[in-house]
């Protein structure tokens, strides 16, 4: 039989010669997966054995994971603020840069709670999910042009028992929304048609309507920019995700008639990723 240490030590040199990005971190999150532990776990007790039934599971997933497909889409599932979400090739798989999109909204609204949140291309639901949960007063609406991502969205709704506060919603965009919010936030898609096909495999995997931005990566940005003010309240607040190098041109949509100066925020690794403005 084999260690914990053992095995992580074996799976992160497999997926160390394979390319794969943070190989001792998947290496870690499979085995956690199959021993069904937290990380921490296993380094408190990676001296433990693994019996030959998880260790066996721990490679067969190991092989998939080395084929190139996410290791979100072979668990059926990932991680989001703290909180276990289920995801699917129709979805987009929940990242960091995300979470920072969420904290960076708090900083910008705890002077101003919101009372009404929109979530734009809500996907797997994490960010919707994650403002009920903040927000215990506010209604939530969140949207997704896909019925498979707003299928994925109830199911974690349900299973964080947070469903009866989100009013999920078949639109494209605003298209189906008759309503104003204090707070509109989207992670929507903004990687150039174009570049999708030069990717990593693994986010080839996923559903290339999340992905794919339109020639430049910037047609649903700029859609949002000129629909939003329509369903901001006064002073209400637009957060968004955008791409690298994405940020001169994005707050160029934002006219100094209908809107107030935006503010760009970079993430931790020192990108202009955040776009906040607030309707005048």
């Amino acid at each position: 039989m084999i260690t914990i240490a053992q095995l992580i030590e074996e799976g992160t040199k497999k997926l160390t010669s394979a390319g794969i990005d943070e190989p001792d971190v998947h290496s870690e999150l499979i085995l956690a997966f199959v021993l069904n532990q937290s990380r921490p776990y296993l380094r408190a007790f990676n001296q433990n054995l693994v019996g030959d039934k998880e260790e066996k599971l721990f490679n067969t997933i190991l092989e998939e994971k080395l084929k190139g497909r996410p290791l979100a889409h072979i668990i059926g599932s990932c991680e989001f603020m703290g909180r276990i979400y289920n995801v699917s090739p129709t979805v987009l798989i929940p990242r960091p840069e995300t979470e920072e999109l969420i904290s960076e909204s708090l900083k910008q609204l705890k002077m101003r709670l919101p009372n009404t949140i929109l979530d734009l291309c809500t996907g797997s639901g994490c960010v919707a999910i994650s403002l009920a949960f903040l927000f215990h007063h506010a209604q939530v609406s969140a949207v997704d042009i896909s019925p498979e991502a707003l299928d994925t969205a109830l199911t974690n709704a349900r299973n964080l028992n947070v469903a009866k506060r989100i009013n999920f919603i078949k639109s494209d965009l605003f298209e189906n929304i008759d309503k104003s919010f204090d707070f509109i936030i989207s992670n929507p898609p903004y990687i150039a048609s174009d570049v999708i096909e030069t990717l990593s495999p693994e986010v080839r995997c996923e559903p290339r309507l999340a992905l794919d931005g339109g020639k430049d990566g910037l047609a649903i940005i700029k859609r949002i920019s000129k629909e939003a003010p329509n369903h901001l309240n006064p002073n209400g607040l637009l957060a968004l995700e955008i791409g690298c190098a994405q940020a001169p041109k994005v707050v160029k949509f934002f006219k100094a008639d209908t809107w107030q100066t935006p503010q760009v925020v970079k993430d931790f690794a020192g990108i202009e990723r955040f776009i906040f403005v607030r309707k005048k």
